[in-house]
């Protein structure tokens, strides 16, 4: 197989576990914090249908996605674990929420109004969750006015109000008092309401950094994957990455000192060396930021990317070494002992290991072992 990404299922169940290990009891139940796996953007590039099993059978009491359309994709997929849509949905498509015993979240009346009618026209009650803005900026209601709004929405019939959530701006610096203030906000709100039964606040980072706001639930998802928020974390939980990114060499050519590669000529041979193309490109995920920046592993040996990455092709300097057409191309994992993680192609690209993992293409297969 040319090009395709990895999936070990086995390091999924086994980061679940190992993130299981730093829960605090819940609060308002002897059986722990629950744990809700967030399987949205595919599942963080890993695939959504096979991630949200693995996660189940590993534990997950919840899974987490964006939008009706990925919960749908499980839905169809067989997967009828309790499923939070974390951001609100458009009102002409709550009759589909219900039909499919959807959990969503709600910052607008007119969401929770749509879902009440729905509710009693089919004589299924809906569960919903709130999500206060206690300091993101993006969506939720402001904490000035969360107690009136989710008193005006207890008085719609057919609702079920099972959660109360936030979400954090800056957990990854366990030293910033920014996450410290924004618990605060969400703590004082959630006193008042003591009848509602899921109160959660901890996304990964918060998760390892700041105890205090398990709460409830818990939602996962970098962690998960075996990647980590930013920080000395690896010294505090470990954690083993489920995807690799591999393809293959598919052509070798020998050419002379003053070579110029690929588009705009941006890199230019200094000695006769062989260049290896390999099918891989920004179509596929690998960004065309690691033009003359990045570098890949071929038997054990990181040989450096060369010219432009272009959509389809990116170029690889091999020189004098022994390479042969077919061999496997390592763009993020491990081989012979060596390894390239999504965090430092991150830091060559100035980005973060989410958005790496979450580019991999639809086209790229993903094989699961």
């Amino acid at each position: 197989m040319n090009t395709h990404a990895e999936i070990n299922l086995a390091a999924i169940k086994h980061n679940i576990a190992a993130i299981k290990e730093l829960l605090k009891p819940g609060p308002s139940t002897s059986l722990g914090v629950k744990f809700m796996a967030v399987v949205k953007a595919n599942a963080y590039g890993h695939g959504a249908a096979a991630v949200a099993r693995s996660a189940v059978e590993a534990g997950a009491d919840y899974l987490g996605v964006a939008n009706l359309k990925e919960a749908l994709e499980l839905r169809e997929a067989g997967i009828l674990a309790p499923l939070l849509i974390l951001t609100e949905s458009p009102t002409s498509v709550a009759d589909e929420i219900v039909q499919h015993g959807l959990t969503q979240t709600i910052y607008s009346f007119a969401e929770a109004k749509a879902l009440s009618d729905e509710a009693q026209k089919r004589g299924r009650p809906v569960k919903i969750h709130v999500k206060i803005d206690t300091g993101m900026g993006r969506v939720g209601v402001l904490p000035s006015e969360a107690i009136a709004f989710i008193t005006k929405v207890s008085s719609l019939p057919g609702l079920t109000i099972e959660g109360l959530f936030t979400h954090f701006a800056k957990a990854e610096d366990p030293e910033d008092h920014f996450t410290a203030d924004q618990f605060a906000r969400f703590q004082a709100i959630a006193a008042r309401l003591p009848q509602i039964p899921l109160k959660h606040t901890a996304n990964s980072a918060a998760a390892l950094f700041h105890q205090d706001t398990h709460l409830d639930l818990v939602r996962v998802g970098l962690m998960m994957y075996g990647l980590y928020p930013q920080g000395n974390s690896r010294r505090l939980i470990d954690l083993k990455p489920a995807l690799a990114f591999k393809t293959r060499v598919t052509y070798l050519k020998k050419v002379p000192a003053g070579t110029p590669l690929s588009y705009g000529s941006t890199f230019v041979t200094p000695a006769e060396t062989t260049i290896a193309t390999i099918p891989v490109g920004y179509a596929d995920g690998y960004s065309r930021r690691l033009s003359n920046k990045g570098s890949v592993l071929i038997r054990g040996k990181r040989y450096p990317v060369v010219g432009r990455v272009s959509m389809d092709l990116t170029l690889i300097n091999v020189g004098s070494g022994k390479v042969e057409m077919g061999d496997e191309v390592v763009l993020i994992g491990e081989q012979s002992g060596q390894g390239i993680s999504a965090d430092e192609i991150a830091a060559l690209e100035d980005t973060i290991s989410y958005e790496v993992v979450c580019s991999i293409g639809k086209r790229v297969p993903r094989v699961y072992k």
